[in-house]
């Protein structure tokens, strides 16, 4: 056993999120290639820009690391209001050997997760405060002279929050981290981990190149709606469903949880409710 002052080993914001990541390959009528990023949010279901893939034929799903899934397995759900630029994919995406049998260090107590929260700010809630939060952005630009796909890590922060005239109906969270393509459908986390929002769009002017834009990250309800309209509650983030529910006006009714973990949500609900009298 290590000595107890010894600090359990962690691993890097990089290293502990690639796995939820993977490189999306399209291409259109034409052939031509596109490309954008996708990320899981648990039991198999994948999250994307609607533009990354609405209208052009999915070629390939490439997981960063250790994740397993097939294309034969991708069903595509998009948001019932067609200005939304998400889309969910139901898979069969494992990271079930990672979570299982990868070892770091020969140490079994370091963290792993299979899958990325998503944050409970919904758009009411959002002001200047989150205003210069520290945030990591993941996708897969194009790097020349790579022989495949690389996932790009990106630290920055929120330089502002907009609430366009046209296009998203949700806030936009502007990032300092420079837009690039293929960054598209990529998450942007807080440092702990939370989903503050997905990569859907550079912000320009008169059609210039995506890096002279701002990157722009669309907030989470548009996601949530899309869940609770399609009655998915994938892994940890149906917690975070269930929290919300009485501001979605959803009975307990519609979630297939077992009585236990019912009785669990419950408990640590009413401990919030107390601890803020």
């Amino acid at each position: 056993m290590p000595p107890s002052d010894v600090p359990t080993p962690q691993l890097t914001s990089y290293s502990l999120y690639s796995p939820c990541l993977l490189h999306v390959a399209t291409q259109d009528e034409s052939g031509e290639p596109g490309i954008g990023t996708a990320f899981h949010i648990g039991d198999g279901y994948l999250v994307t820009a609607r533009h990354v893939i609405e209208g052009r034929r999915l070629t390939d799903l490439v997981p960063a690391s250790y994740g397993r899934v097939s294309l034969d397995s991708v069903e595509v759900i998009y948001p019932y209001d067609p200005s939304v630029d998400l889309a969910v994919l139901k898979t069969d995406f494992s990271l079930d050997f990672y979570m299982e049998s990868v070892k770091f260090w020969g140490r079994d107590d370091v963290r792993k997760v299979d899958h990325i929260r998503i944050g409970g700010h919904l758009d009411d809630w959002i002001d200047d405060s989150l205003v210069l939060t520290k945030v990591i952005a993941f996708g897969y630009p194009p790097i020349p002279t790579s022989p495949s796909p690389k996932l790009v890590a990106v630290r920055g922060e929120i330089n502002a929050i907009i609430d366009p005239y046209v296009g998203s109906r949700s806030p936009l969270f502007i990032i300092s981290p420079m837009a690039r393509g293929g960054f598209s459908g990529g998450p942007v986390l807080t440092e702990d981990g939370w989903l503050v929002g997905v990569v859907t769009s550079s912000l320009l002017t008169n059609h210039a190149a995506p890096e002279l834009g701002y990157g722009a990250a669309l907030s989470v309800e548009p996601l949530w709606h899309i869940l609770f309209d399609n009655e998915i509650f994938p892994a940890s983030n149906a917690d975070m469903m269930f929290e919300l529910r009485y501001g979605w006006d959803v009975n307990e009714e519609d979630f297939p949880f077992s009585a236990e973990k019912l009785q669990r949500l419950k408990r640590e609900e009413m401990r919030r409710i107390k601890g803020g009298e």
